[in-house]
């Protein structure tokens, strides 16, 4: 993990907001895929590539707009250009897509559930209250992500499309804490600041 340096971590976060929407956004396509599972399997593919591809866009946007260095942490980085990555492979690629999406979903969900948990445990670090919801959500996020990757056969395309639904909302319910807390430390480094 990446060591937080403690004068930037104060640096006030102007898009904090960003993590909510991709929150929301997450948390919409779950409830989708809940509303219609045996929806076609393309749609679904391309569903999840908008969603994964606007979380690395806002994320890769919201890091390098401040210089607080809990925002703008290599991690995050690097999951804001997987995401993006695997948002293009899932919008452009559908009947690739079609084939190797567990896969590919299992590999975005545990990287998302990966950085979270390094981010709710900085959250821990610096005592920001009810980190324990970022850090939940990611640990449901990398335990569906295992299932997902090491046992895609065995669960059947059923039960991937429901975890994916499970997956997208535990990812936008932590994406949401993580916005608001981020929003709590921008609030206290501006009062350090005055």
């Amino acid at each position: 993990m990446e060591k937080i340096n403690s004068k930037s971590a104060e640096q006030p976060i102007g898009q904090w907001w960003l993590s909510v929407i991709v929150g929301l956004v997450a948390i919409a396509a779950g409830i989708i895929v809940f509303i219609n599972p045996v929806a076609s399997y393309f749609a679904l593919a391309l569903w999840l590539g908008v969603a994964v591809l606007l979380s690395g866009v806002f994320n890769l946007v919201q890091c390098f707009s401040t210089n607080n260095s809990f925002v703008r942490n290599l991690w995050v980085v690097v999951a804001a250009i997987i995401d993006i990555i695997i948002g293009v492979a899932l919008m452009f690629n559908t009947l690739f897509t079609a084939v190797i999406l567990p896969l590919l979903f299992g590999i975005w969900l545990l990287c998302r559930g990966g950085v979270l948990l390094l981010q709710g445990m900085d959250l821990r670090s610096w005592r920001v209250r009810n980190a324990g919801w970022v850090i939940f959500g990611s640990i449901v996020m990398i335990a569906v992500s295992l299932v997902v990757l090491l046992m895609p056969e065995s669960v059947g395309i059923e039960a991937v499309i429901l975890f994916i639904g499970i997956a997208f909302v535990a990812y936008g319910v932590s994406a949401v804490a993580l916005g608001f807390k981020l929003y709590d430390m921008s609030e206290r480094a501006k009062e350090i600041e005055d």
